[in-house]
């Protein structure tokens, strides 16, 4: 069976840059008080948010250690690439980011190169003999030897006995954990692996079967982080819809503990399956103070046929009549949702039906992949697979809908005044603050602009939660004047 990782560099023979992929960099964190120092340690995150609280829990791993973590990959000892296997794509990029640090061994400061994450999980063995340059790979159940692997002290007993285990690993408040985002906002992963069968997926062989966090635990972590400042806390999982259903706790009982204590401004739910929201979790939504009025749920298509195929729900938890209880339940609720097409076996009646889904307005944001066949999932063996320029056709039918919808939607709101989390100046410009509301999600549903603030305000930190009204529209983006 042919890898991924047989694939290596770019095309062209040379690795794609670090730095033209999606990575986050830690940012640099000193050394805690009377520990011994053994050198710098950089970590490059790949992948999702899920990913990046791994990465979190490495680099406390790290200063706890006697590292210093720096952001500049020049100045480092060390550097820890935590990849993501979700996809191919993704596994090329990952191995394109490792080629490149392996330079650094030749050329700079760097001694030791660890990779961590999903790809290794994904292929395990088989990557060792793929990429020689690396001094140590690091499992997902082996997060917490991230210090001893930088020191180059490796548990190669334990490296052969995961060879054939399944990932069991559970963060939790305990570990040692250093935030890399903005330091008003955090992710909280509430629970591991899956236990859906979709078609198309490979998370569950690499992430493991599903793992609760205990209440307890969770609330202990959110108390902590409203301690630290943090503002925003975005509930994060593989099955976030899931949570407790293996160890007799439920969603709905996290949400209403977590609002009790206070520590939160802003809870979001990220990454909800349709099986698991009811009239008790949607009420809890709309009532609890500081639990957004937001639900990201991806549905993945809106044909039965191909939702069938895909192994997703379908009957009372198919797209449309999902969207319609939630419309009827709590209409307040602002949905996000994700869409593959080009799934195998796809038509173009079934792309008009999504296509139609989309434009009837439902949702506030809107994702569309195209569909990738991964090795190991039942997808990939299925007949009738579509072509990559037909794929991105059918992205862009889809995406066009959406648009159109999100423009109108846009425009409801010039003259409304919102709640907005200010996260600071703008990237592009100090003449502006970049903000947002509670319907929009960090880095996936556009932002609120303000490019002017009330006399009376005085200046505006990040992390203040204010009121803007709506002025005018700049794409995806709102823009107004912050009032109070």
């Amino acid at each position: 069976m042919k890898s991924a990782l047989n694939v290596l560099p770019a095309e062209g023979g040379q690795p794609s840059s670090c730095s033209s992929v999606a990575v986050n960099i830690a940012e640099p964190q000193g050394l805690d008080g009377g520990k011994k120092f053994f050198g710098r340690a950089a970590i490059v995150t790949l992948g999702c948010a899920k990913n990046q609280v791994d990465s979190e829990v490495m680099t406390g791993v790290l200063r706890n250690t006697g590292f210093e973590i720096v952001s500049d990959l020049s100045r480092a000892d060390i550097a820890v690439v935590n990849t993501c296997g979700f996809l191919e794509s993704a596994v090329k990029e990952s191995v394109d980011c490792v080629l490149e640090l392996s330079e650094l061994k030749k050329s700079g400061s760097l001694r030791r190169l660890l990779v961590a994450g999903c790809m290794v999980e994904r292929y395990k063995g088989d990557i060792r003999k793929a990429l020689p340059e690396v001094d140590s790979f690091i499992a997902l159940d082996g997060l917490l030897s991230v210090g001893q692997a930088a020191l180059g002290n490796d548990d190669t007993l334990r490296d052969i006995l995961h060879e054939g285990a399944r990932p069991y690993f559970l963060y939790d408040d305990s570990m040692p954990r250093h935030l890399s985002s903005k330091p008003h906002m955090a992710y909280v992963k509430i629970s591991e692996g899956c236990n859906r069968p979709c078609a198309f997926c490979i998370i569950p062989q690499i992430r493991g079967a599903m793992r609760s966090r205990s209440i307890e635990s969770i609330e202990r972590e959110v108390r902590a982080l409203g301690a630290q400042g943090v503002s925003e806390m975005n509930l994060v999982a593989q099955d976030l819809t899931a949570y407790g259903t293996d160890r007799q706790e439920r969603l709905v009982d996290l949400l209403r503990r977590l609002d009790a204590t206070g520590s939160a401004k802003w809870i979001r739910l990220l990454y909800a399956y349709p099986v698991g929201v009811d009239d008790e979790l949607l009420r809890a939504i709309v009532e609890l103070p500081s639990v957004c009025n937001y639900l990201d749920v991806p549905l993945q298509h809106a044909s039965e046929r191909v939702l069938k195929a895909m192994k997703r729900p379908i009957g009372r938890f198919g797209s449309r009549r999902f969207v319609e209880y939630v419309r009827s339940q709590a209409p307040s609720i602002k949905l996000r949702t994700t869409f593959i097409v080009g799934f195998p076996g796809e038509t173009e009646e079934d792309i008009a039906e999504l296509e139609k889904f989309v434009s009837e307005g439902h949702f506030e944001s809107v994702g569309v992949f195209t569909y990738s066949p991964e090795q190991g999932t039942d997808a990939h063996e299925m007949k009738d697979q579509i072509s990559e320029k037909e794929k991105r056709a059918r992205r862009d039918r889809v995406m066009l809908a959406q648009q159109k919808v999100r423009i109108q939607r846009n425009e409801e709101y010039i003259g409304q005044r919102l709640e907005v989390l200010v996260e600071g100046p703008h990237e592009e410009t100090d003449m502006l603050l970049s903000a947002r509301t509670r319907f929009q999600a960090p880095e996936v549903d556009g932002n609120v602009l303000i490019n002017d603030v009330a006399e009376s305000l005085g200046e505006v930190a990040a992390g203040h939660l204010g009121t803007v009204e709506i002025t005018e529209v700049s794409g995806y983006d709102l823009v107004g004047t912050l009032v109070a």
